[in-house]
């Protein structure tokens, strides 16, 4: 019990590691009729767990210091100083999140928030998003709770798969935004909701969106930022924001997890340059670990940031990229090669396993080289491996005559790791004399070298000796001189 104590009392004064930042983001709650702070507390809670850095403001003016903007059902006009702001902050790099709602924005609201979404080709539209057969069901089925499952290809909308919005609004978009989400067949913006009070709910095809027409969720770019414009905020609320119907949070169904998160690791892109050199290290140790699938997911991410980030780290990225492609080439061809290993098939099982050996080869991925070398043996291609074998070592032989010891050592022992492959104990011996030459070579300690080396020192030594005596002899002779024309009276 005093062991267990002291241990947590030890735990207590040692100091944390603090987490490293993932982005800072800043949460209007100014321009609003409602409680944003309220209504997207589940939210940021969650992204604090994730690291994200949560602040609130009433005026947007001064945004440098942070990542993402966070502007929710606004109903209150920005002033021109705040819109200049703003544009500001996402030419620079910021990120903008912009949230609509069904039946808070008025129609004057919805205008004075479009004179900030228009500028990014955005306009949030007053209706309610509504799917009378593709729903949620809670204590009944709910219309205007549709579940949406189109999403494009972005890195938003990275494995999700279906989120569901709860009296959401559609948008609007130009031509310099992309739509992330839309409806289905049976899904439509509904204009005169009966849900709020304003009569009709049918669809009105002259008015109202339908299907793949019906935006939900948009994207676009501006400067060197980027918007993500979202016509719901209930599919991030807690229950007892959305209503007592709900077994469980509405940020806790479907993919609404990795959706917000999605969201704001594509808006933070200001932290994410500041950490694109990292990214870019750690891209290539899975490189070099053969975890080529891995490298590539997070090269495509920096190459999202490159163009602003310093050119020699654009071409780290650009030769990872095609290490990275080779190795996912090389890698499909070694499991196509596999499969035909499996049924027997050793000719095709050879061909695709070649290839795949020669990729490696060109990499250097030594240990998957090894691995294609002990499958073509059970292929029984043993000439093929053998004559492999031997043009490598010929090829390291070149390269040591031209004095390229790196490149020569490389060609070796990627022969030799054939020859044991293949069992051949007199090619392997020959391989480790040559390497050990290869060696030598490089630590410049040939017995000639030695030698010579060994010449040279003496031939100074005998010189500096010699040098030594004659001063010494010279300094001699002249003393006696000096002392006698010191010591003779001087004449009268």
């Amino acid at each position: 019990m005093i062991v267990l104590v002291l241990i947590v009392s030890i735990a207590s004064i040692l100091p944390v590691q603090p987490q490293e930042i993932q982005g800072k983001i800043l949460v209007d709650v100014g321009h609003s009729s409602v409680d944003v702070e309220r209504i997207l507390g589940d939210l940021m809670d969650y992204l604090e767990t994730n690291n994200y850095y949560i602040e609130y403001t009433r005026t947007i003016l001064y945004l440098d210091p942070y990542d993402v903007l966070i502007i929710a059902i606004p109903t209150q006009p920005f002033t021109e100083e705040e819109l200049n702001s703003i544009r500001q902050f996402v030419n620079g790099g910021g990120g903008l999140l912009l949230f609509g709602e069904s039946g808070v924005l008025s129609t004057e609201n919805v205008e004075d928030f479009n004179v900030l979404a228009g500028a990014y080709g955005i306009e949030f539209q007053r209706d309610v998003v509504m799917d009378p057969v593709n729903n949620l069901t809670l204590d009944k089925p709910y219309s205007e709770i549709p579940i949406i499952v189109s999403f494009a290809n972005h890195p938003v909308t990275r494995n999700v798969e279906r989120i569901f919005l709860v009296s959401g609004c559609s948008l609007r978009l130009s031509q310099r935004a992309k739509k992330l989400a839309w409806g289905g067949e049976e899904t439509y913006g509904d204009r005169l909701s009966e849900i709020y009070g304003y009569g009709g709910g049918s669809y009105e095809p002259d008015l109202e969106k339908r299907g793949e027409e019906l935006v939900v969720i948009a994207s676009s770019e501006s400067g060197e930022g980027r918007i993500v414009a979202l016509g719901d905020t209930s599919l991030f609320r807690g229950r007892s924001a959305a209503g007592d119907p709900w077994p469980r949070d509405p940020l806790e169904y479907l993919d609404h997890k990795r959706l917000a998160l999605n969201i704001f690791d594509w808006l933070s892109q200001k932290t994410e340059m500041g950490r694109a050199e990292e990214l870019v290290d750690e891209a290539e140790d899975l490189v070099n670990q053969g975890k080529y699938q891995e490298a590539r997911d997070i090269l495509e991410n920096v190459r999202l940031v490159s163009p602003r980030t310093d050119p020699s780290l654009i071409r780290r990225v650009a030769e990872l990229m095609i290490k990275a492609n080779q190795g996912i080439e090389a890698d499909e061809l070694f499991e196509e090669g596999k499969g035909f290993l499996e049924v027997l098939n050793c000719e095709e099982a050879s061909k695709s396993l070649e290839k795949a050996f020669t990729i490696y080869e060109g990499i250097g991925d030594v240990e998957r080289i090894g691995e294609c070398v002990e499958l073509l043996t059970v292929c029984g291609d043993l000439e093929a491996l053998l004559q492999k074998g031997d043009l490598l070592f010929a090829e390291g032989e070149a390269l040591l005559e031209e004095g390229e010891y790196s490149e020569a050592l490389e060609k070796v022992e990627e022969a030799k790791i054939i020859y044991e492959g293949l069992g051949n104990s007199g090619k392997v011996d020959e391989c480790d004399s040559f390497i050990e030459k290869i060696q030598n070579y490089q630590r410049g300690e040939t017995e000639e070298e030695i030698l010579r080396r060994n010449r040279i020192v003496l031939a100074v030594i005998m010189l500096v000796t010699a040098a030594i005596i004659v001063v010494l002899y010279l300094w001699w002779r002249s003393k006696p001189i000096y002392e006698e024309m010191r010591t003779r009276p001087p004449h009268r």
